[in-house]
This record gives C-alpha cells, sequence and structure tokens, in this order.
C-alpha cells in the first residue's frame, strides 16, 4: 500500500492542501508516499503570473493558510514567469537524496518558498536554502540542479503519469494498494478529516 499525492508546486489549492497533508503523514511516516508532479503551469500555459486569477481568499477561508507579503508584491507586479518544470526536476532530484518519510514536508517547504518568501521554483538558489534543513550537500545539490535545470523539455515523466491516469485537477491524493485507487482527499478542510479517510479505506484494504 502507498500512497499517490498529484500536485503542482505553484498550485495555490495544494499549498493550502499541504498544510493538512503534512500534519496528517506525520503519523504514517512508515507508509510509502510518491509525490507526482502534474504540470500546471507548462507550454503555452507557462506565463508571466499577471496572467492568471487566484483564488487565495477562498484557499485562506478553507485552509488557513498564510500568503506572505513578499508573494503578494510578486503578484502584483506581475513579472514572474510560472513554470512547472523545474519545480518537477527540483523534487525529482532531492527524491534521491532525502529519505521518503521526509518528501512530502520538502514538498511543503518548496512551496512557502513561493507563497510566503515570493522565490521563484525556477531558481536553483531557492532550493539550496532548504540545504541545511534537510541534510543536504549544498555543493552536489547546486551541481545537481544546475545541470538537471538545463533540460529544456517541457514534458517530464511526471507530468506523463499524471495525464495517462486521468488526473485532472489538483491536489489529489490516493492510497494504491494492487491497482485500485481509493480517495484520500475528499472534502478534507482538516488533519483529522484526511485521518477518517485513511482509516475508512484501510479497513477496506
Amino acid at each position: 500500500m502507498k500512497i499517490l499525492y498529484f500536485w503542482d508546486a505553484y498550485c495555490g489549492w495544494c499549498y493550502g492542501f499541504n498544510k493538512l497533508f503534512t500534519e496528517f503523514y506525520k503519523n504514517h511516516t512508515d507508509t510509502e508516499i510518491e509525490i507526482v508532479s502534474g504540470g500546471l503551469y507548462i507550454l503555452e500555459n507557462s506565463n508571466k503570473i499577471s496572467k492568471y486569477t487566484f483564488k487565495n481568499k477562498e484557499i485562506v477561508e478553507m485552509y488557513k493558510v498564510e500568503f506572505g507579503e513578499a508573494y503578494n508584491k510578486v503578484v502584483e507586479e506581475g513579472e514572474l514567469v510560472l513554470n512547472s518544470v523545474q519545480p518537477a526536476i527540483a523534487l525529482n532530484t532531492v527524491k534521491e537524496l532525502i529519505p521518503n518519510s521526509k518528501l512530502l514536508d520538502f514538498a511543503y517547504d518548496m512551496q512557502k518558498k513561493f507563497f510566503i518568501e515570493g522565490k521563484s521554483l525556477s531558481e536553483v538558489g531557492t532550493y539550496l536554502e532548504l540545504c541545511e534543513k534537510y541534510d543536504l550537500d549544498y555543493s552536489d545539490l547546486a551541481l545537481k540542479l544546475t545541470i538537471a535545470f538545463k533540460d529544456t523539455n517541457p514534458i517530464q515523466q511526471d507530468f506523463l503519469k499524471t495525464l495517462n491516469l486521468g488526473i485532472e485537477s489538483y491536489p489529489t491524493a490516493v492510497i494504491e494498494k494492487n491497482g485500485e485507487y481509493f480517495d484520500l482527499v475528499g472534502y478534507a478542510t482538516e488533519a483529522e478529516d484526511i485521518e477518517i479517510h485513511y482509516n475508512l479505506i484501510a479497513k477496506k484494504l
């Protein structure tokens, strides 16, 4: 049994849900988790942030998360280009360097770099700021990401997997066992809601 989590690092709804999901997962770190990037902002949909409309007020009301002043300034300036390719590459690079049990925390910290601090997730330096917290070698990660970010292919394997499984909205979290998939998100607005879904599914398996 494992958890499959389909998200996008630049997705505000995923940012809100991650607050709950990381809290829930603290009690289930023995369960394997696979985080799959969906590719929300790629190809013709990768544009300056000014081209998009966000429902941050609704996200705050539902998930009680914070959008930082630095992020709000980035939105106001409107110049940052949203591109899902680099954060997808970065997460897949880090997957090989930290324990699986820490991966969801890292993903949430990636998002906080953007939604709180207003940092671009297409910049290598953004991820290097997380090295100390996750006991990552600064020089090694810098080299790996610098090389990996030279990949200009907008279609990553994660994006193809998301498409092939028919995932069309984020966040989507499911429990997978023997080729069967069970929804873990439901209408969760608290970590306890996810826990209830998890326990109900576990009883069926």
